[in-house]
């Protein structure tokens, strides 16, 4: 019994001791790294926060290439030092457009033009060196522009077509000059118009093509029918009064006659470039102004 009494003596003494050895209170925790082995919730391995108040979110933006601004992020356990940041802009597919990875301030202007009239969304996220990245900013979402409205087509000048002349009207000397007559086609609104049955517009075509060739050799002239042939002005074809032309043929060097549209007139009419003859003896070459709306 009395070798009993001494043992739990000797363990109870040995617990008291152990427990003065032990402090009233824990100790502070050690510091927290900017980056540690625990990952955030996103995968991403700097602590700190997302950045927020992402601008522009919503709307449309002024130009294809719009500044992107947001709030910094800020250390979750002490201050972030050299942090730049990763901003990547997605279409409305959630392709990556354009991206850039070491922005140092706040705020970017992209240095790319963006699709017009598109949805774009975009996001951002610190950065601290070569591995540490914190987690993604929510998404912010804006609309790029229309495309600017074509210009309007130049206003027709009395004296002057109203499109560049044509390269291929251009080589001087009498012979085919078809690729002159389909080059104005390509351009002449009054082509359109001779297209659609229009013996008139198809009169005004012919003096546009005669005015582009004469302005490298002033040989091409209109046809002046006399009194009483079918001829045309600007506004109707009719028999002439002397001073009308004829509808769809031209005149080199006073002799040498083409006809340069068959069916002129008629539902269905096409290009030529025809050698009719010399003119008759009753007509004679002049010098027609084009016709202006």
């Amino acid at each position: 019994m009395t070798r009993k009494k001494l043992f739990s003596g000797v363990v109870g003494l040995a617990l008291m001791a152990a427990c003065s050895n032990t402090p009233g209170n824990p100790s502070s925790p050690t510091g927290v790294e900017p980056t540690t082995a625990a990952l955030n919730p996103d995968g991403s391995n700097l602590k700190a926060t997302a950045p927020t108040g992402l601008s522009p979110n919503g709307g449309v933006t002024g130009d294809r290439r719009p500044t992107l601004a947001f709030n910094g992020s800020t250390g979750r356990f002490q201050p972030l030092s050299n942090v730049v940041y990763e901003l990547e802009v997605l279409n409305a597919q959630n392709t990556a457009v354009y991206s850039r990875d070491s922005i140092s301030g706040t705020s970017h202007t992209l240095e790319a033009d963006l699709t017009y009239a598109d949805n774009f969304t975009w996001r951002v996220r610190p950065r601290v060196g070569s591995s540490a990245v914190g987690p993604w900013s929510g998404l912010a979402g804006f609309r790029t522009p229309d495309p600017p409205a074509p210009p309007p087509p130049p206003t027709p000048v009395a004296g002057q077509l109203p499109f560049p002349l044509p390269a291929a009207c251009a080589a001087p000397g009498d012979g085919d000059r078809f690729a002159c007559a389909a080059a104005i086609a390509a351009l002449s609104v009054e082509w359109q118009g001779c297209a659609a049955g229009s013996g008139t517009r198809c009169h005004r075509f012919t003096r546009q093509v005669v005015y582009a060739l004469s302005r490298s050799d002033a040989n091409w002239k209109m046809i002046q029918a006399a009194p009483g042939g079918h001829a045309c002005n600007c506004s109707s074809c009719g028999p002439s009064d002397g001073t009308m032309f004829r509808e769809d043929t031209t005149v080199y060097g006073g002799r040498n006659v083409y006809d340069m549209i068959i069916g002129a007139g008629g539902p269905t009419p096409s290009l030529t470039w025809s050698f009719v003859g010399a003119p008759r003896n009753v007509d004679g070459p002049g010098d027609a102004p084009l016709c202006v709306p």
